[in-house]
């Protein structure tokens, strides 16, 4: 479940141990988007109350019905949230347990606020003592989801410090792997060919872009590669009462294509056509993409696009088992016009 539901997800739970005669701490997060009311109050005073052991719990599946996750907030006391990724097998860790290891060495190396990370495990013993999981608690931090009005500027101000970010923590180029790029091929050859109904622009030319697409792919020159959050959209970010930008969420934090970052934060934005028409370079990576001989930074997120939908067709067949086709199509369409305007 990304921090973007916990706006209006209905499966939130609140603690008994809430004392309504105390005044309720509010940093704006758990805030209606739409209306501005908050959902944990009402009137000073908790709306609901459960047998719950935290203030709010937001559970969801990850990409396998059969793993639960969830994130448990416990505000009115320790300032703390727990996070929990079930394991599909037991001796194959979580996202959750990488993405950690990587946050827990960021403190005071990015312009972000980043959760301190407090104490992590494993909990249970495999198929005899069941479910396997690895858990993780934070810190939580006191900031306000972007508003809408916002989000414009904000992601901005997000593409710039996530370049702050790498001019500190430095930066690799590598080439693209043989295995990602048959891959990426693979799977954008048979969108283009063999699309689901709706799922591409009626103004779109689908084999033109396509021949685009393959000879992006066959660029040898290399990209630039260091540490990624992973999903560093307007959901993973907060606004902090100091003004800064706090960044949450880091369980899919590791080395990748710089790009991916940047990818995710234009899918955020309000209009991402209009933000990426914009981008260039960061200035403090230029120098290193002049003397690697790298892909130049538009085509990179072109490419970081590509490898992005080397999945689309396991999103499809969610989309449909959801009953969110329409929505899935209309992503489809933004993301299939921001490749067209990127691709040379």
């Amino acid at each position: 479940m990304r921090r973007r539901h916990f706006f209006h997800d209905n499966r939130i739970a609140f603690s008994e141990r809430l004392d309504a005669a105390a005044e309720f701490p509010s940093s704006g997060v758990f805030v209606d988007q739409r209306t501005g009311a908050s959902v944990l109050v009402a009137d000073g005073r908790p709306r609901v109350r459960s047998a719950a052991a935290a203030d709010v719990v937001v559970a969801g599946a990850m990409r396998t019905a059969e793993q639960l996750r969830f994130r448990a907030f416990y505000l009115t006391e320790a300032a703390r949230t727990l996070v929990v990724q079930q394991r599909l097998t037991s001796g194959t860790p979580t996202p959750l347990v990488a993405g950690s290891a990587h946050q827990r060495v960021l403190a005071g190396r990015t312009p972000f606020a980043v959760p301190q990370v407090l104490e992590s495990g494993l909990s249970g013993r495999g198929p005899a003592g069941g479910a396997v999981a690895d858990w993780l608690v934070e810190e939580a931090v006191d900031g306000a989801a972007v508003r809408p009005e916002d989000a414009a500027d904000t992601v901005v101000e997000l593409l710039a410090l996530l370049a702050e970010t790498w001019r500190r923590l430095g930066v690799m180029h590598e080439p693209l792997g043989d295995e990602q790029r048959s891959r990426a091929l693979a799977a954008f050859t048979g969108l283009a060919e063999d699309p689901p109904p709706g799922s591409w622009p009626d103004a779109l030319d689908r084999p033109t872009t396509l021949k685009r697409a393959r000879a992006l792919l066959d660029d040898a020159r290399p990209l630039t590669v260091g540490l990624s959050h992973g999903d560093p959209g307007l959901g993973n970010v907060l606004r902090m009462t100091d003004g800064r930008l706090a960044l949450v969420d880091w369980e899919d934090a590791g080395h990748r294509p710089l790009a991916h970052d940047v990818l995710k934060v234009l899918m955020s934005a309000p209009e991402p056509r209009a933000l990426a028409a914009t981008l260039d370079a960061p200035t403090s990576l230029r120098p290193a993409l002049t003397t690697a001989g790298a892909v130049p930074w538009r085509l990179q997120v072109a490419l970081a696009l590509l490898l992005f939908l080397s999945g689309w067709r396991n999103r499809y067949f969610r989309a449909v088992k959801r009953g969110s086709v329409k929505a899935a199509d209309r992503r489809m369409h933004t993301m299939l016009r921001l490749l067209d305007d990127l691709l040379p």
